[in-house]
Parts: C-alpha cells; sequence; structure tokens
C-alpha cells in the first residue's frame, strides 16, 4: 500500500469513529415483566425538554425507537415512560342464525402496566444515549 492510500485509509477511519451514529442512534429493546413474560402492545417514549422519540412495542416486547419518520434517536439522557392502552371489546350477543343482536360495546381500557410507568415524572426510567444500543427495560405489571 502506498503511503497516500494509507493516509487516506486512516483518514476514513477517523472520520467514521467521529461521526459515530451521526445525527441519530439506533435504539432498540425489549420490554418486559419482572417474570421475564414480554409487554405485548404500547409504546416506549424517550423525551428530553426539546425531543420526544417513540417505538411501538410488538408482540414479542421488542421495540425501535424513531424520532418523527427518521429511525434513531438524538444522542442525550432521556427520561423513558411507557405509554397505550387496549380498549375491552364486548361483543353483542348473537342470535340463534349467528348474527349479532346489538352492537359491540366498548367497557374499557386496558392499561399494559402499573400506572406509574405512563408518565417519565413517575417512572423513574431514564436512558443514556451515546451511540446505537439496545435498551431493555423491565416494568412492573397493572395492580
Amino acid at each position: 500500500m502506498n503511503v497516500k492510500l494509507k493516509y487516506f485509509a486512516i483518514v476514513i477511519f477517523l472520520v467514521g469513529l467521529s461521526v459515530g451514529c451521526g445525527s441519530n442512534c439506533s435504539v432498540t429493546g425489549k420490554v418486559t415483566f419482572p417474570d421475564g413474560s414480554p409487554m405485548e402492545f404500547g409504546e416506549v417514549v424517550f423525551e428530553t425538554p426539546t425531543t420526544a422519540s417513540r417505538g411501538k412495542i410488538q408482540k414479542d416486547g421488542s421495540y425501535t425507537m424513531y424520532t418523527g419518520e427518521l429511525k434513531g434517536v438524538p444522542r442525550g439522557t432521556y427520561q423513558v415512560c411507557i405509554s397505550g392502552f387496549k380498549p375491552t371489546i364486548v361483543m353483542a350477543p348473537t342470535d340463534e342464525s349467528g348474527r349479532p343482536t346489538g352492537r359491540p360495546q366498548v367497557t374499557g381500557p386496558t392499561i399494559p402496566v402499573a400506572k406509574k410507568f405512563l408518565s417519565t415524572a413517575t417512572s423513574d426510567l431514564t436512558c443514556v444515549v451515546k451511540g446505537s444500543m439496545k435498551h431493555n427495560i423491565t416494568v412492573e405489571p397493572p395492580q
């Protein structure tokens, strides 16, 4: 390798190190309960006074963070909370032919976690993003 090519390779390597994850760092993880079972719905929210990033929780508890439409989050320290609810739907009774005799009824939301996790002010969850990372979260079930 000639000297110019070695110098160029070193400069590219150093620039790559200094850039790191660029403007957004990939953050993924899994939300589980203390028994190891996954939280199956909801959203992870990372907040600072100026930024909010969100990641939809999948059936297996996994999530990937997005800031707006962009995958990832900027470097920084975030307060974290879990949001979301699932409505409880009661289907209408059916007649002898199997047709519904009324409309389904929404009886109330199912909240996936203990209420303290619904707000960054009460969750006691934080995440320091210095680069692309995996951030697993353990939450308590609702009481």
